[in-house]
């Protein structure tokens, strides 16, 4: 972007950016009068084109973070892994008397309300879910009432100022990551940070345990629909920034990308609030799915992606309602031939979209 780097402090440094550094550095630049900031401000600047306000983006030393103020300054302490054994239940008294307490406060604080609880319990036949539609709804309303009460439904949030503590410290070991349209050295930058915090293993693929999807760009990849399918929290590059530059996990929802991919919201919602094993159901009163061998994207993640949203995959066209990707041999009447984007789509906005714009016939 036109500017000159200099490994050393001298009189032509005009920037500092700075990010755990040397406090005989920081102590220079407040005294040249230079202007010190985070590396959220070179990133700012990158992606706006142009020279971003240098006030927007303050750097943070060891002093000024209430966090670290007490800490020992180390050179790239956010970087290096933690020498002390980790604090679990099994070994710490305090940890496990707190577990112990918590178990038994759970059950008083289940509660759903009954007015707009998505659940029709019939006494004859036992407790039956609601059409889909509804539930899609109440979830988008418990969802907006949980904003409303800022109610923090973040495991990385619930591990920084809630007593939750000791759950997560109980599954840490269960969550992967996954990245996605993301350069080399924002792949190196997320893996650091994931090596100093903790918390998380790296996976390239998502899978049943993988509770946060990184996306480098805006592009709406398969890790991005799997993550939707399985609740995973869909989030910016931003996020891993600002845990770097907090040196901690930080809540997960500012940067949460909600506006590309409104399904994920709900579905994240609906996993957490899930019993069980979350599943979805957006295909489940769709009929029989067969998926073309030369779909794009590959026919295999499409079968995965469909039968995640509770959608049914035979295994020949004479048996299908919906034929999904171009199918040149013969098939039965009445068979609908849709687009893949019908899936892709309808996973990304959690409806049912009509055949009409999708067909290729």
């Amino acid at each position: 972007m036109g500017a000159q780097i200099s490994k050393t402090f001298n009189k032509q440094v005009t920037h500092v950016v700075f990010s755990n550094g040397h406090l005989s550095t920081w102590k220079k630049a407040k005294k040249s009068d230079v202007k010190l900031v985070s590396v959220l401000w070179v990133v700012r600047c990158y992606d706006d084109g142009v020279r971003a306000e240098e006030e927007l983006y303050p750097a943070l030393n060891d002093e000024s973070n209430p966090v670290l103020k007490n800490k020992k300054v180390s050179t790239h302490r956010c970087m290096q892994p933690k020498d002390s054994p980790e604090r679990t239940p099994e070994n710490d008294k305090r940890m496990r008397k707190k577990l112990n307490k918590m178990m038994k406060d759970l059950p008083l604080k289940q509660h759903i309300s009954t007015d707009v609880s998505p659940i029709i319990i019939d006494e004859e036949n036992g407790i039956v879910y609601s059409p889909a539609l509804k539930r899609s709804d109440y979830m988008a309303q418990r969802l907006k009432d949980m904003k409303e009460k800022r109610e923090n439904i973040s495991p990385t949030g619930m591990c920084i100022s809630s007593p939750v503590i000791i759950v997560c410290l109980m599954f840490q070991v269960m969550r992967t990551l996954v990245m996605t349209s993301m350069p080399t050295e924002q792949q190196n930058t997320v893996v650091q940070v994931v090596k100093a915090l903790g918390g998380f293993s790296i996976v390239d693929r998502v899978c049943e345990n993988t509770t946060h999807v990184v996306s480098g760009g805006h592009r709406r990849t398969l890790n991005i629909l799997f993550g939707i399918a399985r609740g995973c929290w869909i989030l910016s590059f931003e996020w891993i920034l600002w845990c770097l530059e907090q040196r901690q996990w930080i809540p997960e929802e500012p940067y949460e990308l909600s506006d590309r991919f409104p399904a994920a919201q709900i579905c994240r919602l609906q996993r957490h609030l899930s019993a069980g094993e979350h599943q979805q159901d957006l295909f489940q009163d769709q009929p029989a799915i067969f998926v073309s061998q030369h779909s794009q994207p590959p026919s295999q993640s499409l079968v995965e992606l469909i039968q995640l949203c509770g959608g049914r995959v035979c295994r020949t066209v004479r048996q299908a309602g919906i034929c999904v990707g171009r199918y040149r041999g013969r098939r039965p009447e009445g068979t609908r031939i849709l687009s893949e984007q019908w899936v892709l789509d309808s996973i990304t906005h959690l409806k049912q979209l009509s055949y009409d714009d999708y067909d290729l016939e």
